[in-house]
Formats: C-alpha cells, structure tokens, sequence
C-alpha cells in the first residue's frame, strides 16, 4: 500500500504548468455521463488487476510534466510508471474499489474558472504481513481538453502540486483521506 500510495505521490508531485484562463460551464447531464464512463472504465480496470493502467486516466498536462521534469519523451512515462506499479503492487491484491457518483459533491474554483466533482472513493486491500486496509479518500474529476480526468488528492502533497499545476483550486477545501485496517 506504502509503495501504491508512493507512486501516486511521484504522479502528482511532479505537475507544474500555470492553466489558461478557462470560464466554467455547469456540469451537465453529459458531463456526468463521460465522468460516470470514466469511473466505470476505472473499476474495470481496477478489477482486472491492471492498476499500471491508471496514468490513461491522469490528465495529460500532468503527463507532460512528468515527462519534462524526467528528461522523458511523453511515450517514455508511461512504460516507466507502469514498471513502477507492477512492482509496487506484486504482492498487493485489491478486494474491492468503490468510486460513488451518486454521492459526489459539484463545485466550481473560487476563480470561477474550472468545475470539478469530488467523488467519495473507497479501496480494501490485503497486504501481506498488514492484512486488509480500507482507504477512504476522494476522487477529484476535472475536465482537460474536453475530457475527464480523474485525479486523486487524499494527501497533502497531491493537493500542493494539484494547486500547482492548476492554480485555480487555491483556496478549494478537499476532504483529507484515511486509511485503517479492515479486519
């Protein structure tokens, strides 16, 4: 779990490009739609064990930035990342994941630039030597480019690059994650 939570934390931590100025739009039933499509292709992923797939849902911005601050080619992160995981996850088995739509919160930025959701998440996971261990954080949606993106920030640091790479959510409040053995 240190390991996943790791990686996801060198993600979000290398992000830094100021965001254009954008005016935002309410988020329609069509948005939530793409934003449901999103999570479902994110379950089904989860499900099928194939966690190192996760960086096709990270907005490509970040991407980009990892890529630069790596020295990398856009194309060379991901196999790289995904190397990283698999290692990471070798002896982690997820039991369940949950991102619930129904119960996400809409905003907007306080620059009223950007919407975004935060969608409830919750993930059990068995580790060996650990046992079980419920993560419950949130999941936040934003759109890129004209599509959805989903971007965890249960940690301060993914919130701090967050901040950074889209400055617009300075000054948004986001719940803080926990995580505790689920026996």
């Amino acid at each position: 779990m240190i390991m996943v939570r790791l990686a996801v934390c060198f993600l979000v931590a290398l992000a830094g490009i100021p965001s254009p100025p954008v005016a935002a739009q309410s988020i329609t039933q069509t948005d939530h739609a793409a934003i449901q499509s999103r999570i479902s292709a994110f379950d089904k992923m989860m499900r099928e064990g194939r966690t190192d797939d996760s960086l096709d849902f990270v907005p490509p911005r970040l991407l980009g930035v990892i890529a630069k601050k790596f020295g990398l080619s856009p194309a060379d992160v991901k196999p790289s990342f995904r190397q990283q995981v698999a290692e990471a996850m070798k002896h982690v088995k997820i039991v369940s994941f949950r991102m619930t739509l129904s119960s996400a919160t809409a905003g907007v930025t306080p620059n009223k630039r950007r919407n975004y959701m935060l969608i409830p998440t919750e993930t059990v996971v068995e580790v060996p030597g650990a046992g079980r261990i419920l993560s419950k954080s949130s999941t936040l949606a934003l759109q890129e480019n004209g599509s959805w993106y989903l971007v965890r920030i249960d940690e301060a640091e993914q919130v701090l690059v967050l901040r950074e790479t889209y400055p617009e959510f300075a000054g948004v409040e986001f719940p803080r994650g926990s995580t505790k053995p689920n026996n």
